[in-house]
């Protein structure tokens, strides 16, 4: 089912009330608490492999009609040659920030260190050009009403940041020209980077869910899309009824909303699709399709801690790509042919594939502590 999501407009403010503000606040701080008590009891059984067993997207009914169809081969170099990583410092509160190696897995250059009272994982995008990070911060004024995170750009070779847009979950295009984030309270932005010009479109049929702070944003293969999974409630994961609605259907059952990108000054539009299965759960990437320009590769993770990537088109229809057993996922490089992860236990293995055959990047990975921020 797709519902055609109304109220697209041009860049406005939105300022909430100060309830609102620390409400937000607060909700930032717990994630990032839970992020790192997830990450500190991490453990996978052994190193997996890539296997022909599929499951529905967000569910763990095996799927019963249809036949693999691996992704085409990839032909293609990543788009970068190095990823962006965020770990626990190994003393102490705080967050690392670095980028590192693809080939290797070895830090390439350290970025900084950041307090957790500011940092926060709302988010990550590395720059195709390899030159600027983006992510978020907790503003210092805690009763500001004009936004509730701050995203932020890093130079990479200065080491200098500065402020963006009030906002989370930022993503660069493929193109590096375009900056896609969630704003406050509710709604999608895209900003052109070459000239500052904002587009907007609101989301309103999302609920409380619209401000985008724990949903996942991921541009599609020809840079005129984006696709948005938006983060299962609390009620819907212990299996209790839902108490919100998205998109017209019950938030029990997992949607993706598919925005469009024309190119400026039109507006932005939004269609939300209905997927079959339950509501997506754990690690969730969105990257691009290099079979489909316009469709979606989706990862969830299976309760014995396996990785499902799965094929969704705009038209709400699903296509097993792959499953790796005993894994975590990290990141998709910017045209979807390839994925890191961490398999193995103990001393988990940084692995990376190109969607047809595994490639161990570097084990054993020396940074055990990972956060949920990485980007390639």
């Amino acid at each position: 089912m797709t519902t055609q999501i109304e109220d697209p407009q041009a860049a406005q403010p939105d300022h909430g009330s100060d309830a609102d503000v620390e409400a937000l606040i607060r909700e930032a701080r717990r994630r990032t608490r839970r992020r790192r008590l997830r990450v500190a009891v991490t453990a996978f059984p052994a190193v997996g492999t890539v296997t022909g067993g599929f499951v529905a997207f967000g569910s763990q009914a095996a799927r019963s009609s249809g036949t693999v169809s691996p992704l085409p081969a990839d032909s293609r170099a990543p788009s970068a040659t190095t990823f962006a990583l965020v770990t626990q410092k190994r003393r102490g509160p705080g967050s690392n920030l670095g980028i590192y190696s693809v080939k290797t897995g070895r830090l390439v250059r350290a970025l900084g260190t950041y307090s957790d009272r500011v940092f926060t994982n709302n988010g990550l995008a590395y720059d195709p050009r390899e030159d600027a990070l983006y992510f978020t911060l907790i503003p210092q004024n805690h009763r500001a009403r004009r936004f509730v995170l701050r995203l932020m750009r890093l130079d990479i070779a200065s080491g200098r940041s500065r402020f963006v847009a009030d906002g989370s979950q930022p993503e660069v295009s493929s193109s590096g020209t375009e900056l896609a984030y969630g704003t406050f309270p509710e709604g999608l932005a895209v900003r052109d980077l070459r000239t500052g010009q904002t587009r907007t479109v609101r989301l309103p049929q999302l609920g409380v869910s619209a401000n985008l702070m724990s949903a996942t944003i991921g541009w599609l293969g020809d840079g005129t899309d984006l696709a948005i999974v938006p983060m299962a409630g609390a009620w819907d994961l212990v299996g209790k009824p839902p108490k919100y609605r998205w998109c017209g259907t019950s938030q029990s059952n997992p949607v993706v909303v598919f925005v469009h990108v024309p190119p400026p000054p039109a507006a932005l539009t939004a269609d939300c699709v209905r997927v079959p299965g339950g509501p997506a759960d754990g690690r969730v990437l969105v990257g691009a399709d290099p079979a489909s320009p316009t469709s979606a590769l989706v990862t969830t993770m299976t309760r014995g801690g396996g990785t499902l990537v799965e094929q969704i088109s705009q038209t709400g229809s699903i296509k097993p790509a792959m499953r790796i057993p005993n894994s975590l996922p990290l990141t998709f490089d910017a045209p979807g042919t390839h994925l890191i992860y961490l398999a193995g236990h103990l001393k988990p293995t940084l692995t990376e594939t190109s969607l047809t055959g595994l490639h161990p990047v570097a084990g054993p990975w020396r940074e055990r502590l990972l956060t949920e921020a990485a980007a390639w």
